[in-house]
């Protein structure tokens, strides 16, 4: 294999390389040979560009495919938010005879993810946040409403942290002003944290209204990225949990905004939005 043929598609910012490894040995050949460098191949000047590659695989079970996701580092990651909303729009996108397909059900490492597709809007079922210590992981071992929270002080940042669990680690902060902090200083620091022992993201947000939740992303294994779904609904959960906003929010971030809608543990959290084509082409290995 010399060659592979990708698309690269954007969620609100967000922006992936999905490789459709469903009818061919790329996939394989990558966790056989390591021949696809995942850094470079997300490298803004020596390769395509991205925050992350997407793996698209035969699903295991009755639903209709499987996502395997690649940090910009290389790292593999759980499940993304944009990225599946990304991924859902190249199915939709590729299976123009049965385009009247509404709902698609994606085999991730955090478990299935069940989407409905309507008039370019996509809703996800993202799964019942986690907030158990163990699960998120982290070592923080003090709650406030039910959340791990734990006082923050590093590099003249002194703040009550947040930890949620959304198939991966997140970290969030609620800031009288978001604008005043120095994403590229403190998101190494929180992301590498001895508190969390498989990294985590980090989101720095400000409380508009009750409807509104401005936030910065800084993102595991990518940097700062333009948008985060799995974070967005973190920072909602937390929001919520901590009587700060109401069921249903706008998080408004760099790229756009995410609708999310949540207000009961026992239920998924909804997260909406929609996914573009950016453009498509051949990668030489």
């Amino acid at each position: 294999m010399n060659n592979i043929i990708f698309e690269k598609y954007h969620g609100i910012g967000n922006d992936f390389i999905i490789i459709d490894s469903r009818k061919n040995n790329i996939f394989k050949e990558y966790q056989s040979k390591k021949n696809i460098d995942i850094k470079k191949l997300c490298h803004r000047k020596f390769g395509i560009g991205g925050d992350g590659v997407i793996f698209i695989l035969e699903p295991d079970g009755n639903n209709f495919a499987k996502m395997i996701i690649y940090n910009s580092d290389g790292s593999e990651a759980q499940m993304c938010g944009n990225g599946i909303r990304c991924l859902v729009q190249y199915l939709h996108n590729s299976n123009q005879e049965t385009n009247d397909i509404s709902e698609y059900r994606i085999e991730t490492k955090a478990g299935l993810k069940i989407a409905q597709y309507h008039n370019g809007e996509i809703t996800v079922e993202m799964g019942k946040p986690i907030l158990e210590t163990k699960f998120i992981p982290t070592t923080i071992d003090t709650k406030t409403n039910l959340i791990p929270s734990y006082l923050f002080k590093e590099s003249n940042f002194e703040q009550q942290g947040y930890a949620v669990g959304i198939g991966n680690p997140h970290l969030i902060f609620f800031l009288e002003d978001i604008t005043q902090i120095s994403l590229s200083s403190l998101g190494p620091i929180f992301e590498n944290h001895k508190l969390f022992p498989e990294k985590t993201n980090v989101h720095f947000s400000q409380i508009i209204n009750r409807d509104n939740i401005n936030v910065l992303v800084w993102e595991r294994g990518a940097g700062a990225t333009l948008a985060c779904g799995t974070g967005a609904c973190a920072v909602h959960v937390a929001a919520y949990k901590l009587g700060l906003c109401n069921s249903k929010t706008r998080i408004n971030l760099p790229g756009g905004y995410l609708m999310i809608n949540w207000s009961k543990s026992e239920e998924e959290i909804l997260m909406t939005g929609n996914a573009k084509k950016i453009f498509a082409g051949t990668y030489i290995l």
